[in-house]
């Protein structure tokens, strides 16, 4: 039997891309649909987008219509001052994330239809199986995506020689395959600009001949190595007649960093793909598997959770999905689920590739759904949620690297857009480091917090390691800079306290005059994101031993900022004064910030505040997208309400059918993607997260254990989560109680604390 936690299993090939299963190093993604007539392997490269750098367009009179803006919003004329906003300072939208090519391949299939098929992705591995009987013929097919030797790589086998099919290369972009010196290549080129309307992407102005309008050049290529006769012709390669046959794929394109032009600087890529194709193939296939294995398990096995099972492992997960939702006990699928965003981390995000999108790494659609870019609000935070309480440092540096781009492009639109110091991002961010506003609403374009919150995951990324060298050289200055930002920005209310405005709760909106307005004096989640970010300021400057003008500026500015305020049902505000929400269900729980992921309100030490977060999230509802979901399940973990948040869990598992695309909903895709629907990656990092806070909670000199375990998890145990302090924690629990703990680290200043108790 397979193992019900770990092994994503089904008994017939993909028809969907969303019933596919995805394979990644950080670098190349692939999803493999496992068919046996016609095969197809979507491929994805992390750094193909369209367009190029450039310069952000902003209206001369934008910073002088943005203090209009501020001036009406502190008399409470917000519609007003929406009005002037929406006119006068948005921008323009980013970049997409685009899908790279396909590998198709046509078997000789003569016959009947194939028998005793099973599909498996082992999660604990990283590789992709395929076993099926055809015409008396055993066939078998191994897949990984290798980190150390930065390809695709494929084996194919049969027990007799009759494997015989042809391959080809193909994509949904301007290029062209051809067949050089016993390769099969794919050259080809990004249109430079996005566009909604594809049937507009084949036009010259999109692939323009002048270098400096160009985009991002591209080159995939495929070798094939077998027992059987291979050979290389017009644009296809054709094995025959072999009982084993290895597919060798690898890529590289000509983007050379954010800030220089991939035509006029880009870096050479052709021959650098096939280099790396002529060493890879060169290697033995045990090799080459045993050195994707050893990188790939290092990193996955640290973290091990057993919930119990149900003897599931031989029905397959999509059938699971269906069976949980109707009611039969699966516990091993919330562990199942876990596992999956913890390999979904070491799939898509690896220290020197790009921070994971709103897809991973993993898209098939010309023009996906926002771009696949990062949406920064909440999205591209909840990806990285999970990573560093799952003891997985190495992969949180891709967006530590991501903020450094960010500081210095939003260093530019800080100064252009606002005549401040430091840096600032807005709601969308792309590969060229997009950092200022975009079109279309104040609900979304205008919010310049970003910078802000993605602070707080370069401050964590020093709580979880101890590493002060890091805080030192790249920490402390990076939350600086952001720091510079929001002292500028900040102004005096009615009352006296320092707000940021005008400012917008995303992706909100309430009832003002007769109108839809989202514009307020100020917003719960601008002011919770400044505070804590000035509250880690100073707890970093005591680290580094640091007292300055600049620490002084944040200390006196902390002391007189905006508190948190609850309204009228005992909730807590989302605006600066009670407002009648237009959707109160909305998706976007902002003003809950400093519940989740900040630890400004807890329930031990801010309890009123706890309670008026509890009742927000009962106004809220429990319905939601699948990040939406994904986010609930932490608060109410963060509450200490474990049966809420499992149930909020189980709602997640909803199978939802591939071709699903409800805006509305959530739930979960046969693959187990999240289902926002449409899919999104978020959700299931946000699922993974919940588990974690459901079992350990750490702040800086506290470890809670088991805050919100859900009374049906009876038994179990978690072995590997990292709490803040660079500590390693194992938990074992028998009858819902603690029973036994260990703790790996320095914890001579941290208490340990279960059930309200601490433990010696």
């Amino acid at each position: 039997m397979l193992n019900d936690s770990l092994n994503l299993y089904y008994s017939s090939p993909a028809k969907e891309w969303i019933e596919a299963l995805p394979l990644g190093n950080g670098s190349i993604g692939a999803m493999v649909f496992g068919k046996t007539n016609t095969e197809k392997i979507c491929m994805n490269s992390d750094t193909l987008w369209t367009g190029f750098p450039r310069e952000t367009a902003i209206k001369e009179n934008t910073y002088e219509n943005f203090l209009k803006a501020r001036e009406l919003s502190l008399e409470g004329k917000y519609d007003e001052a929406q009005d002037i906003i929406e006119a006068e300072c948005l921008g323009n939208w980013t970049q997409s994330y685009l899908p790279l090519c396909d590998i198709d391949i046509k078997f000789d299939t003569k016959g009947c239809r194939a028998k005793k098929y099973k599909r498996i992705l082992d999660l604990s591995t990283g590789i992709h199986t395929v076993n099926y009987e055809k015409n008396g013929t055993e066939f078998k097919r191994e897949a990984f995506v290798s980190a150390p030797d930065n390809a695709f790589i494929q084996k194919y086998s049969a027990n007799k020689k009759v494997l015989s099919f042809k391959l080809s290369l193909s994509t949904q972009l301007k290029g062209d395959s051809f067949i050089e010196n016993d390769v099969l290549i794919l050259d080809g080129i990004c249109p430079s600009d996005e566009q909604d309307n594809l049937e507009l992407l084949n036009r010259c102005e999109f692939y323009p001949e002048e270098k400096e309008l160009q985009g991002i050049s591209f080159r995939a290529a495929v070798k094939v190595i077998s027992d059987g006769k291979v050979s290389y012709s017009g644009k296809y390669i054709t094995v025959e007649n072999a009982s084993k046959a290895y597919i060798f794929f690898t890529t590289e394109n000509s983007f050379n960093g954010f800030q220089k032009h991939p035509a006029l600087e880009g870096k050479e890529y052709k021959d650098a793909c096939l280099k790396m194709l002529e060493s890879v193939s060169a290697i033995d296939y045990k090799t080459l598997k045993k050195s994707h294995l050893d990188d790939f398990t290092a990193l996955f096995s640290r973290v091990s959770l057993d919930l119990g099972s149900d003897n599931k492992g031989d029905v397959p997960t999509n059938k699971r999905l269906i069976k949980h939702d109707k009611g039969a006990k699966d516990i091993a699928l919330y562990t199942l689920i876990f596992n999956f965003g913890r390999y979904l981390i070491v799939s898509a995000s690896r220290q020197g590739t790009q921070a994971t999108n709103l897809q991973g790494i993993w898209n098939d659609k010309l023009r996906a759904p926002w771009h696949s870019n990062y949406t920064v609000n909440i999205n591209t935070e909840m990806n990285y949620w999970p990573v560093l309480m799952c003891n997985l440092a190495e992969c949180n540096l891709p967006i530590v690297e991501f903020v450094k781009d960010l500081a210095i492009s939003g260093e530019k639109i800080a100064q252009r857009r606002y005549h401040a110091r430091g840096f600032c991002v807005h709601h969308n961010v792309d590969l060229w480091r997009h950092a200022d506003c975009v079109a279309g609403s104040s609900q979304w374009a205008f919010w310049p917090m970003a910078g802000g919150w993605l602070c707080e995951h370069i401050y964590n990324h020093y709580l979880y390691t101890n590493d002060k060298e890091y805080l030192k050289e790249t920490g402390y200055p990076l939350m600086k800079k952001s720091a510079e930002f929001f002292l500028d920005m900040l102004v005096e209310d009615k009352d006296g306290y320092l707000i940021c405005a005008p400012s917008t709760s995303p992706e909100n909106d309430f009832h003002f005059n007769k109108k839809h307005v989202s514009v307020s004096a100020t917003s719960t989640m601008t002011m919770a994101i400044i505070r804590e970010l000035f509250e880690n300021i100073l707890k970093s400057a005591k680290v580094l031993d640091i007292n300055d003008d600049f620490t002084k500026d944040v200390e006196s500015a902390l002391g007189k900022l905006l508190p948190f305020k609850t309204g009228s049902q005992g909730e807590l505000l989302e605006w600066y004064e009670e407002q009648e929400a237009v959707e109160p269900h909305h998706r976007h729980k902002s003003h809950l910030y400093g519940l989740h992921p900040a630890t400004l309100i807890t329930p031990d030490e801010t309890p009123e505040l706890a309670a008026a977060c509890k009742k927000s999230l009962e106004l809220r509802g429990d319905n939601g997208t699948g990040w939406s979901l994904g986010w609930k399940i932490n608060m109410w973990a963060r509450l200490w309400d474990g049966d809420h948040a499992l149930k909020l869990l189980k709602m997640q598992l909803r199978p939802v059918l591939p071709k699903q695309i409800r805006y509305h909903g959530g739930g979960t895709y046969p693959n187990l993607f999240d289902a926002h629907p449409p899919f999104q990656i978020d959700g299931n990092y946000g699922c993974t997260s919940g588990i974690c806070e459901m079992l350990m909670q750490s702040r800086e000199g506290k470890i809670i254990l088991l805050p919100a375990l859900p009374s049906s998890w009876k038994n179990g145990k978690i072995k590997g989560l990292k709490a803040i302090g660079n500590v390693t924690v194992d938990i074992e629990w028998k009858d819902g109680k603690l029973a036994k703990y260990k703790l790996d680290g320095d914890t001579s200043n941290i208490d340990v604390i279960y059930n309200g108790k601490i433990l010696k």
